[in-house]
């Protein structure tokens, strides 16, 4: 849409599902983009080159500054200037002067509302949120001040270091970190320096989810299922007795339970489609009779879509940690010999560890949780050494056995 951009065609434009542009009739270039978030900002848009057959660049934009803070005709004169540099065969990009050049803090808050929610392939909400808490905390304070090219490679190994007590936290700083600075790259926004979270060594991570080795006994499950039994008479929680149930069944992750939907299960088949899982956009798992029995009994909330409504009625239950909590220490399971207090993500393990232990193939096992790859269910085959022994033993046969007849055979002649 060309229009001249003033306040009152500014005021006009509605947020829609996807970015709008208003583009200004005066000057070349010059535009407003008008996000889903109803976040307006002008832009300049330019290719070097000209627009004819011996053009082969790609069409560049950049940022000029937020409506409200710019008024449409201070946008324009930046604009115009551009302009001329582009006429002039100049890349505005690379001559915009320091104090022009974005900080910290505004790259993150244009990372975070602009580039992942439009990429082509936008990261899950979950992710996203990650990476806000993640720059609210430790970024912005750290770095928010500086200019986007100035920081260094120390300021980034700094940051780091100071969060070398928690690894895991550390390591994904650095991810955010780098997706963002090469973003800024894109942008032209960084000197010649380049990223400077290249090459930075993350910290050693204990393997997450995996640290010990997780199979409950008959006994254990028993006390665990009494429990849950307790919580549900005493506390009335039951909605979360019935996830955590669930949960202990069919070994999901607590988050992948939580946010089943009803149209999603298909009780009679035994079989349920889970949305925006940790692996995938959209998979399909098989739900034993046991946890279709817990899911039969679980009252449905008329206007709510979810198997486990949140208080509101309307989005789904999203932690059951306090009753966990009552029910592992009334189990007995809050102090386990070389484990600690068992997790909710260890009911997952006990579900590999039953399953491989009975002679499942890793495949199969780690199909049934919605395990990425082989090499995530690997680790647990030292689980299962009966297993692996009743398997080493029946292929060692078939292979004496293969070779008796081979020489019966020969000795027989063809």
């Amino acid at each position: 849409m060309r229009k001249r951009i003033t306040n009152r065609a500014v005021d006009a434009v509605r947020p829609g599902d996807r970015p709008q542009f208003l583009w200004d009739t005066d000057v070349t270039g010059f535009g407003l983009k008008v996000m889903p978030s109803g976040r307006k900002t002008y832009v300049f848009q330019y290719r070097l080159g000209g627009r004819g057959a011996r053009s082969r660049t790609s069409p560049k934009r950049m940022t000029l500054g937020k409506h409200g803070e710019l008024t449409p005709d201070q946008a324009r004169k930046r604009a115009a200037k551009l302009l001329l540099a582009v006429r002039a065969d100049e890349d505005p990009q690379q001559a915009r002067e320091p104090e022009e050049l974005p900080t910290v803090a505004e790259l993150m808050q244009r990372f975070l509302a602009e580039y992942l929610p439009n990429k082509k392939r936008p990261p899950k909400s979950s992710t996203i949120r990650s990476y806000e808490s993640l720059i609210r905390v430790h970024v912005v304070p750290a770095l928010g001040g500086k200019r986007v090219d100035a920081v260094t490679r120390n300021d980034v190994e700094e940051l780091h270091t100071k969060l070398r007590a928690t690894p895991y936290v550390a390591n994904r700083l650095l991810v955010v970190l780098h997706h963002a600075f090469k973003v800024a790259e894109a942008w032209g926004w960084l000197s010649e320096r380049g990223n400077p979270v290249l090459h930075i060594e993350r910290f050693p991570e204990e393997r997450r989810g995996a640290k010990k080795e997780v199979m409950l006994s008959a006994k254990q499950m028993a006390n665990l299922f009494a429990a849950i039994d307790e919580e549900e008479a005493t506390n009335g929680k039951v909605v979360a007795c019935a996830a955590i149930r669930v949960a202990f069944w069919t070994g999901w992750r607590i988050g992948e339970v939580l946010a089943v939907q009803w149209e999603h299960l298909d009780l009679e088949s035994g079989s349920a489609k889970l949305v925006d899982t940790k692996t995938a956009r959209e998979e399909y798992r098989q739900v034993p009779a046991e946890a279709i029995e817990v899911l039969v009994g679980v009252p449905r909330v008329a206007g709510c879509p979810y198997v486990f409504p949140g208080k509101n009625l309307r989005d789904h239950l999203t932690t059951v940690r306090e009753s966990w909590y009552r029910i592992r220490k009334a189990a007995g399971l809050d102090d386990l010999e070389g484990l600690g207090p068992l997790r909710l993500h260890d009911l997952r393990h006990n579900v590999v560890s039953w399953d491989v232990s009975r002679g499942v193939p890793l495949e199969i096992a780690g199909k049934n949780v919605g395990h990425r790859s082989r090499q995530a269910t690997e680790i647990y085959a030292h689980f299962a050494p009966d297993a692996l022994k009743r398997a080493a033993d029946e292929r060692a046969a078939a292979m004496r056995q293969a070779v008796e007849e081979s020489g019966t055979r020969t000795a027989e002649g063809p």
